[in-house]
C-alpha cells in the first residue's frame, strides 16, 4: 500500500485516497458521492479523517457456518465505536484523506490554525529523496491542488516503487501504512486517531462494496491465526493503544474500543482450559462445577442464560438466524482450540 501510494503521488496527488481489496468491488454506483459528503459535509474536517465502510460478502454460506462474515461485529461493535472517535480501519472499503495518510496532525481545535508546513529537508528526511514525491507532499499539506501530465511522471514513479526506496525515511512508520504487526490495517487507524483525527461509518444500502469470504474451514482458521497474532503484536509492542491515549490524542473511551479487540486472542488459552477441564473431570472423577442443590448453583446459571440470551438478541436484530448465532460460537470454540 506504501508503494501504491507514492506512485499515486507523484502521478496524480489526488487528496482523497480509496482502497479495497482485490476480490471486492463496488457494489453501490452512488459510494463515491456517499464518501464525499461525509469526507467534505462536516464544518470540520477533522470528524473524517478517514471514511470507513463495512465489509459484505458475496456468495457467502448459509447460516455463516465459519464464522468469519462478522455482520454482529460491524453492527454492533463498528456502530458504537462510530459514536466516540470513530470506527476502526478494516483494511478495505475504505476513503482516506491523503494528509491523513502523510501523518499530519488535524487543525487545532483550540487555536484553529496549523503549525508551520515543514521544509523540504524536513520532508526529504521523512519522504525520501525523490524531488516529485517531495513537491507532490507540499502541495498535499498546503492544500494546493494541482494538475500534472502524468506521462512526465513515468520515471519519478519507478523511482519511488523500488523496494529500497523506503530505507532510511519514515514511511511505514510516520508516513502511510504502519509496519509492525500483521493486522496494520488496524494499527494504522488507530495512528491517524491518536493523531487527532475522527473516522465516519458510511453503511449505505445497498452495501457499498462487496468481496467473497473463506468458503472452507482451514482458510478461515488460517485468517483467524493471522488476525490474532496480528492484534496481540499490537498489545504488547510500542504501538498500544495506551500509549496512544497518554501521549497522543487517543480518546480513553477510543482506547477501550481498541483494547477490547486486541485482547481478543488472549480470551483463546482460557477457553481452551476451560475446554480441557470437561475430560479431566471425566478421568479423575471429580467435577468444577457446583450441584444443582447447591444455593451457589444459581449464579453461574444466571450469568450463563443472561449472557447467551442477550447475544441471541443481538443476532436477531441483526436480522441473523439462531443457527448462525450457534455457528459463531461454535466456531470461536474451534478456533480458540485450534488457530
Amino acid at each position: 500500500m506504501n508503494v501504491l501510494t507514492r506512485v499515486s503521488a507523484v502521478m496524480t496527488n489526488a487528496p482523497i485516497m480509496l482502497n479495497v481489496d482485490c476480490d471486492m468491488f463496488a457494489n453501490n454506483p452512488q459510494v463515491a458521492q456517499h464518501a464525499m459528503c461525509l469526507l467534505l459535509g462536516f464544518d470540520d474536517e477533522i470528524e473524517s479523517g478517514f471514511v470507513q465502510a463495512p465489509q459484505k460478502f458475496y456468495g457467502a454460506l448459509k447460516d455463516d457456518p465459519f464464522g468469519n462474515q462478522l455482520e454482529v461485529g460491524f453492527k454492533k461493535i463498528g456502530g458504537g465505536v462510530a459514536g466516540i472517535q470513530g470506527i476502526f480501519y478494516s483494511g478495505t472499503g475504505c476513503f482516506h484523506r491523503r494528509k491523513v495518510i502523510y501523518g499530519m496532525p488535524p487543525p487545532d481545535t483550540n487555536k484553529h490554525e496549523r503549525t508551520g508546513s515543514p521544509s523540504y529537508k524536513e520532508l526529504k528526511i521523512k519522504f525520501g529523496s525523490s524531488k516529485e514525491l517531495i513537491e507532490s507532499s507540499m502541495d498535499v499539506i498546503s492544500g494546493d491542488v494541482l494538475s500534472q501530465d502524468i506521462s512526465s511522471r513515468v520515471e519519478a514513479a519507478k523511482q519511488v516503487g523500488t523496494c529500497n526506496y523506503e530505507a532510511g525515511t519514515c514511511w511505514g512508520q510516520e508516513i502511510g501504512w504502519v509496519y509492525g504487526s500483521m493486522t496494520e490495517d488496524i494499527l494504522t487507524g488507530q495512528r491517524i486517531h491518536a493523531t487527532g483525527w475522527r473516522s465516519a461509518l458510511m453503511d449505505t444500502n445497498p452495501p457499498a462494496f462487496m468481496g467473497c469470504a473463506p468458503t472452507g474451514g482451514p482458510a478461515s482458521l488460517t485468517q483467524y491465526k493471522r488476525w490474532a497474532t496480528g492484534l496481540l503484536e499490537i498489545l504488547i509492542s510500542w504501538n498500544s493503544p495506551i500509549l496512544g491515549t497518554i501521549f497522543g490524542r487517543l480518546q480513553f473511551r477510543q482506547c477501550l474500543a481498541y483494547i477490547f479487540i486486541y485482547v481478543w486472542p488472549v480470551r483463546a488459552s482460557f477457553e481452551l482450559c476451560y475446554a480441557l477441564l470437561g475430560p479431566i473431570c471425566l478421568l479423575t472423577n471429580q467435577s468444577f462445577l457446583p450441584k444443582a442443590s447447591d444455593e451457589g448453583f444459581r449464579i453461574p446459571l444466571a450469568l450463563f442464560f443472561t449472557y447467551n440470551i442477550y447475544n441471541l438478541m443481538e443476532y436477531k436484530e441483526c436480522g441473523l438466524s439462531a443457527r448462525t448465532w450457534w455457528n459463531n460460537h461454535r466456531m470461536q470454540c474451534i478456533t480458540s482450540a485450534s488457530a
